[in-house]
Parts: structure tokens; sequence; C-alpha cells
């Protein structure tokens, strides 16, 4: 089953960007003192920028026309 194409791609690393921004601004509001945050802004951050660099490498396959683990497995296999 073939991945997601270049405009999707481009829009969840976006969507990634938008949420990690986001969770920043969120995180410099000021607390309610006696209350905690449940989630943390920074974890929402960390598994945002998780999920743009998963997507780099899938961009680089679909930029240059071949699978990226394919072409780094068969530089592999060639002893470089």
């Amino acid at each position: 089953m073939p991945g997601p194409d270049l405009t999707i791609t481009l829009a969840i690393m976006f969507s990634g960007l938008v949420v990690i921004l986001l969770a920043g601004v969120w995180a410099k509001r000021p607390r309610v003192p006696g209350t905690i945050r449940w989630i943390s802004p920074t974890a929402i951050q960390f598994m945002a920028l998780i999920v743009v660099v998963l997507m780099v490498p899938h961009l680089v396959g679909l930029l240059g026309g071949q699978d990226f683990v394919a072409h780094m497995s068969a530089n592999r296999s060639m002893g470089r």
C-alpha cells in the first residue's frame, strides 16, 4: 500500500510545526496558582517533533524518486 503523496506529507509536516508553535505559546501562558497541567506542553512539542522528523525521510523519498530505506540498504550491500 503506497504512503501519502507530497501534499499530504507537507500538510502533516506543517501541522506538526503548528502544533509545536501552539504548545510553545500554551507553555508561556501563566498558570493558575494551585493547579497543575495534566498534559505537559513540552511532551506535546516532543511528540509533534517526532512526527515531523519521521516525515523527513518520506519527503526525501518522494522528492528523490527512490525509496530511502531501499537506497540505504543498497549502499550498505556495496560495502560503502
